[in-house]
């Protein structure tokens, strides 16, 4: 069973959240195929946490040519979407999607902000890492969504409408960004995210918050 060896330490919320992400990761994406996605999540896993001495670079450097799964531009930009994301300035941004598009580097990135936080916790946890699914076949469903504005982020988004933005940043891709937000809610707040006080976790409120502003602060988080 997957995420068996969590089950003792972490909630039952988490771990469906968990098996969720990995029913759908080896699955073809919009833009990627599954062998692909596998790929990124690969890439993203092997190099993050990165040594100190470990820079991407400038990512324009690296070769576009696709003699692999990924080639290796695609390879540097996965891990600076893992590692360096305060590097990506509007120029980077746009050299990016210039190579690979808009809809393939947000799906990019929600891939790697799935499989980022659940290796994170095992590691923490001094538990083994999940092995990786095993690609599933399916054709490239390259549906982009409507009712996308600019301005938001970098990257066309929905609306934010009184969201933060963090959740919207990355809805040109989805459906990974929706099993994002439910990896986020099951870690962070459960279903108490507009109460003030928290009692289901063994963190009150303001140390979760104080936890995650210093994580962000030191992660240099756009937001």
């Amino acid at each position: 069973m997957p995420f068996q060896c969590l089950e003792p330490k972490v909630t039952p919320e988490i771990i469906e959240s968990f098996k969720i992400i990995w029913d759908h990761l080896g699955q073809s994406g919009n833009w990627w195929t599954a062998e692909e996605r596998l790929e990124i999540a690969e890439e993203a896993r092997n190099s993050n946490p990165r040594k100190l001495w470990e820079r991407v670079g400038e990512v324009e450097s690296y070769s576009k040519d696709n003699d692999e799964v990924l080639s290796p531009y695609v390879r540097a930009v996965v891990r600076l979407v893992a590692n360096e994301t305060s590097k990506i300035d509007q120029r980077t941004y746009d050299g990016i999607t210039k190579a690979i598009g808009e809809d393939k580097y947000a799906e990019l990135a929600a891939v790697v902000s799935q499989i980022i936080p659940i290796d994170h916790l095992s590691d923490t946890l001094g538990v083994e890492r999940q092995e990786l699914p095993n690609p599933v076949d399916g054709e490239l469903a390259m549906e982009r969504p409507v009712g996308l504005v600019e301005g938001v982020a970098f990257l066309p988004t929905f609306p934010a409408e009184k969201l933060p933005h963090v959740a919207v940043s990355l809805s040109l891709a989805q459906a990974d960004n929706a099993r994002r937000m439910l990896l986020v809610r099951a870690m962070y707040s459960g279903s108490s995210f507009n109460e003030m006080i928290w009692e289901h976790r063994n963190l009150s409120r303001p140390q979760i918050e104080l936890v995650a502003a210093r994580t962000s602060a030191l992660n240099e988080c756009f937001y």
